[in-house]
C-alpha cells in the first residue's frame, strides 16, 4: 500500500518545475502591446496583471518606430519592448503564475550577443535560462520566437537581458492542459483508494 501512495506522489511531483525552453507556444494568447512610444524604465502595463519594466532608464515600451539591429536586420511597424542598451535588462512580471511565456526577438549579435531570457517562480528561483544566438538574413521585420513552457503555472517573471534585445508578440499560456489535471485527478484518486483499502 505505502509502494503505491510512494508511487502516486512520484508521479505528482513530477508535474512540477519542469521548464524547457520553447520555439512556439501553441495555444497561448498573444498580448497586444499599446503603441504608446514610451522611452524610460517603467513600470508598463502589457495587460492586466502583466507589466514590464528596465533597468535602463532609456528603454523602449510600445515602440513602433522603426528599430535597427545591425546585421539582424531593421524591424518597422512592429509594436516592441526593447532595453535598447547593450548591457541592461527588462523584466515581465505576472501578478500570478503563468505555464508558458514567450515572445518573438531580435537582438544586436555583434559586438552585443547573445542575449539571454530567463524565467524565474514567485521566490526568484531560476526556472530556466536560453541564449539567443540565432542570426538572420539582415531583412525586414526579422527575428525567432523563444519562450518556455513549465507542467504547472508557476513562472512568475521573466527577464530578457543584454544585446539590445527587442520583443514583441508576448504570448502566455497560463492555465495547465486538460491532461495535466487528467493526471492529477487520477493520482488523487489512486490515493483515496488506497486510503480506503487502508481503512478496511
Amino acid at each position: 500500500m505505502n509502494k503505491l501512495i510512494l508511487a502516486v506522489l512520484c508521479a505528482l511531483a513530477g508535474l512540477t518545475a519542469q521548464a524547457a525552453p520553447v520555439t512556439s507556444l501553441p495555444g497561448g494568447t498573444v498580448l497586444v502591446m499599446p503603441a504608446l512610444n514610451y522611452f524610460g524604465p517603467g513600470p508598463q502595463t502589457l495587460a492586466p496583471g502583466v507589466d514590464w519594466s528596465s533597468a535602463n532608464s532609456n528603454a523602449v515600451f510600445g515602440y513602433n518606430g522603426g528599430y535597427g539591429f545591425n546585421d539582424n536586420g531593421f524591424w518597422s511597424g512592429l509594436t516592441m519592448a526593447g532595453t535598447n542598451d547593450g548591457g541592461s535588462s527588462m523584466t515581465l512580471a505576472f501578478s500570478q503564475a503563468v505555464r508558458g511565456v514567450g515572445a518573438f526577438f531580435n537582438y544586436v549579435p555583434v559586438p552585443f550577443g547573445p542575449a539571454v531570457i530567463s524565467a524565474y517562480d514567485a521566490h526568484s528561483n531560476l526556472i530556466e535560462s536560453t541564449s539567443l544566438t540565432f542570426t538572420t538574413n539582415g531583412g525586414l521585420n526579422q527575428g525567432e520566437f523563444h519562450g518556455f513552457l513549465e507542467s504547472t503555472p508557476s513562472i512568475s517573471y521573466v527577464t530578457m537581458t543584454g544585446a539590445y534585445i527587442g520583443a514583441t508578440d508576448f504570448t502566455v499560456v497560463a492555465v495547465p492542459e486538460p491532461e495535466t489535471y487528467g493526471m492529477l485527478l487520477a493520482g488523487l484518486g489512486l490515493l483515496g483508494v488506497a486510503a480506503r483499502r487502508r481503512k478496511a
